[in-house]
């Protein structure tokens, strides 16, 4: 076994976020939702790609409600856009008026998802003067969200929405990346009967492969994630929109290989005959997943054009991929792509047998972060 070049000069990775990008996939989504308003999904720190660069971005080309799923995001959130409208979609949390204070303070809608919530609520309102949320169903996902029981015991009980404005009904669709799946109409269905039992509220049930699926899923709002991120609805670069974020890393170091060398942790890999590898820094320690390494030879990167496969397992800090097929051979300080408009996100996700958001909301701290407008 062979050293072939010396280290790079730099180890770190970079990660190119273009905003304007975002910009354009909202304007996008826009014109696929018609007359919906777009909220814009921004939670886990925007995606991975920076709350306060996405969100501002996003506002800037004219999107006026976001939703986090956590109460710290929102604060967050909030320190950046003083005006934008804010839900928090895990809801209040502790079923406490003072719970219920914490989002006033900061001018929040909580998305409430049970009875007792929506008591806290309205004592709090009732106390303290009428503040705006949200009232989540759950149409058939059993995840977050008031049962159909729920809904008809609320119907019963118009007291409870009396003090506090109901501005928002909302829901989730389970199956919006598979069009033809038959639980996009049953949650449809279900979301229809939810609001003729509930004061009348502006509704919203579609997220982005929601909104493909056309305007009797649209209502009032559609909340626009993965799309507005470049990432496909359906996990296939077939349907994504434009690219936003690019993940590159330096070649450290390439290595010729004679038959039986192996690479990596467990000897996973072994070369068969010569064969030059490239050592690049980036590993899970960066949000690469480890699970890529179960697909050796057919997880695939790309370096000067060129799409080389990764082998051996994945490191905290560093990779391995097969440079023999390369002309001319990679050097130390080339730059290989992760992911981004020569590599779709999508593409590589599914290599890798997951998801565009796992990969992005997996990203480490450690890039040098590049933001273009």
């Amino acid at each position: 076994m062979t050293d072939l070049t010396d280290t790079a000069h730099t180890d770190q990775a970079n990660l190119t976020i273009d905003l304007g990008a975002i910009q354009a996939n909202f304007q996008s989504m826009q014109d696929a939702a018609g007359k919906a308003e777009i909220a814009a999904v921004v939670k886990a720190d925007g995606y991975g790609l920076g709350l306060a660069k996405v969100a501002e971005a996003l506002a800037a080309t004219g999107c006026v409600t976001f939703f986090v799923a956590q109460l710290q995001e929102a604060v967050a959130l909030r320190a950046v856009l003083a005006d934008a409208v804010i839900y928090v979609l895990n809801g209040l949390g502790a079923v406490t008026t003072e719970a219920a204070a914490d989002f006033a303070t900061h001018d929040l809608r909580p998305c409430l998802i049970s009875v007792p919530q929506i008591e806290a609520w309205r004592s709090f309102c009732a106390e303290n003067g009428s503040h705006p949320a949200c009232l989540f169903v759950d149409s058939g996902f059993n995840r977050l969200g008031l049962s159909a029981e729920a809904v008809a015991d609320l119907a019963d009980t118009p007291s409870l929405f009396e003090g506090w404005e109901l501005s928002l009904i909302a829901s989730h669709l389970a199956c919006a990346d598979m069009p033809e799946h038959r639980m996009n109409a049953a949650q449809l269905e279900a979301f229809r009967h939810a609001l003729a039992q509930l004061p009348e509220a502006p509704a919203s049930l579609a997220n982005s492969g929601g909104v493909l699926l056309g305007e009797a899923y649209h209502f009032d709002m559609v909340r626009c994630g993965i799309a507005l991120y470049g990432g496909s609805p359906h996990g296939t670069p077939d349907t994504a929109l434009a690219p936003v974020a690019a993940l590159r890393a330096p070649l450290l170091q390439t290595r010729q290989l004679s038959a039986g060398d192996a690479v990596g942790y467990g000897a996973t890999f072994a070369a068969t005959g010569e064969t030059t590898i490239g050592i690049v820094g980036i590993g899970y320690g960066d949000g690469l997943m480890r699970r890529f390494s179960q697909q050796s030879g057919r997880a695939r990167l790309m370096v000067n054009g060129q799409p080389v496969p990764v082998v051996g397992r994945i490191s905290m800090d560093s990779l391995a991929i097969d440079l023999s097929d390369c002309q001319p051979l990679p050097q130390a300080g080339d730059v290989v792509e992760i992911f981004g408009p020569n590599n779709p996100i999508d593409a590589l996700a599914s290599q890798g047998q997951t998801i565009s958001y796992e990969l992005l909301t997996s990203l480490g701290s450690r890039y040098k972060r590049i933001y273009r407008s």
